[in-house]
């Protein structure tokens, strides 16, 4: 392994000390790290971007780690570099749907950065582990990588526990405009939030949305079969892939990818022709 112990890097639990930094496990943690801490945006953000891009962009926070071997950096450049990667990772993995999205997604990134750095840091005071170098913001635990990988997954099931609870708290009340767009045909209906729906297309895994039967047709070139239990056993819906789904609500206007439509003859109701599933509202 290369090391190097360039600077005497400032020790959060003992005082200033000279450190080892292996730059083989500072690389591999910090790409392990950034994975599992883009896979939360995921979770939050409700996206699933190949996992091509989530890896490209690990690795670019992975060398961005490398600063911390850089001396002198001043504040203001220092803030403006993090900036500029956190901004590219986001963009690598999810690409760009707009500002408020895009913002948020990097909002997201950061508080599954501060969850996990306070995670580390309260094992590190609970079992005494006792090495940090820090510079340029950039934090190196000389610890074992188990420890590491068991508070990033830490990490990880914390926020899949804040976004259950989260979805919880969706308003049952708000109705959405929903437009359907298939085959050079628009539909407009209203859309009511029910978390009780939790209906996937079996093949792709996709959420989806249930219409009234009467408000739109199914394309017959691209139909599925969706399986649904109902209190007089189960059925199938028959669903369909549209073109474009858009979402507008009082937070503003969305594009929903991969997410299928199902007609069904049970949606009667004179405020809303659809069911949405909450698997596909963004944050």
């Amino acid at each position: 392994m290369t090391n190097y112990t360039l600077f005497a890097f400032y020790n959060v639990c003992k005082g200033g000390i000279f450190i080892v930094v292996y730059v083989d496990i500072l690389l591999a943690l910090n790409f392990f790290v950034s994975f599992f801490l883009l896979q939360i945006t995921c979770l939050f953000s409700k996206r699933k971007p190949k996992l091509i891009r989530i890896i490209i962009a690990s690795a670019i926070g992975a060398v961005y780690s490398l600063i911390i071997f850089c001396d002198d950096v001043p504040a203001l450049v220092l803030a403006i570099t993090k900036l500029l990667v956190s901004f590219v990772m986001v963009f690598v993995s999810f690409g760009y749907k707009g500002v408020v999205v895009f913002l948020k997604q990097v909002a997201v990134f950061y508080f599954g950065n501060f969850l996990l750095l306070g995670i580390v840091m309260c094992a590190c005071y609970l079992f005494k582990l006792k090495f940090i170098a820090v510079n340029n913001d950039v934090l190196y635990f000389d610890v074992s990588s188990s420890t590491i990988i068991v508070c990033t997954a830490f990490a990880y099931v914390v926020s899949s526990v804040i976004i259950r609870l989260y979805n919880r708290t969706l308003s049952k009340k708000e109705i959405y405009f929903l437009t359907i767009e298939n085959n050079g045909t628009s539909t407009d209906l209203l859309a009511f939030l029910d978390t009780g729906n939790k209906l996937r297309e079996p093949f792709s895994n996709a959420p989806v949305i249930i219409v009234d039967s009467s408000k739109i047709s199914a394309d017959g070139k691209n139909t599925r079969l969706v399986p649904v239990t109902t209190v007089n056993g189960v059925g199938f819906l028959t669903a369909f892939k549209p073109d474009k789904i858009i979402l507008k609500s009082t937070k503003g206007e969305e594009v929903i990818e991969n997410a299928y439509i199902a007609l069904s003859n049970d949606v009667k109701d004179e405020n809303y022709s659809a069911i949405l599933n909450y698997d596909i509202l963004s944050i």
